[in-house]
């Protein structure tokens, strides 16, 4: 490592050389002679312009704290949107006499989202289509049956398994 790197990250070592005349120093300063940043004893930094050190600004930007998920992940597979949601939510709006600007605005949603949510070219989030339900007064999930298929076998597969399988 360089003395002026040393210099620079806040270390002042003691017994460095200057890089014009090889005396040794206990300090060196950083200036510019004919273009070139050298680390200089007191005598020899006559001979160059003095650099400013500048030091690091820290810019903090607020940071997002990401939580991690506590609920379960298959808390809502039970349910899924009816088919058709889309024109439902577009008939509804109609009836109430709203444009999908004022749908948007109580929703919280942009008019471009809402238009494209009522043509079912983007399926929105639950928590969207809970606030559509309970505002239009209509329903638009379904219970969907199901059952999940658990592994009655604690060990996993290998090679024999799939051998004795084929027999």
């Amino acid at each position: 490592m360089k003395a002026r790197e040393k210099f620079l990250h806040g270390f002042l070592f003691t017994d460095m050389r200057c890089e014009v005349c090889g005396r040794e120093a206990r300090k060196l300063y950083p200036v510019l002679i004919e273009g070139v940043e050298m680390m200089v004893c007191d005598e020899c930094k006559k001979f160059g312009k003095p650099l400013t050190i500048k030091k690091k600004r820290v810019i903090s930007k607020q940071i997002k704290k990401i939580v991690p998920y506590s609920k379960d992940v298959f808390q809502n597979m039970d349910r899924d949107l009816l088919p058709g949601w889309g024109e439902k939510i577009r008939k509804a709006r109609e009836a109430r006499g709203w444009s999908r600007e004022q749908l948007g605005a109580k929703v919280g949603e942009k008019t471009t989202t809402i238009a494209k949510i009522e043509n079912e070219e983007l399926r929105p989030p639950d928590k969207t289509v809970e606030k559509l339900e309970k505002l239009l007064e209509i329903q638009l999930f379904e219970k969907v049956e199901g059952h999940v298929v658990q592994n009655i076998k604690k060990k996993p597969l290998t090679l024999g398994d799939l051998i004795k399988k084929d027999e």
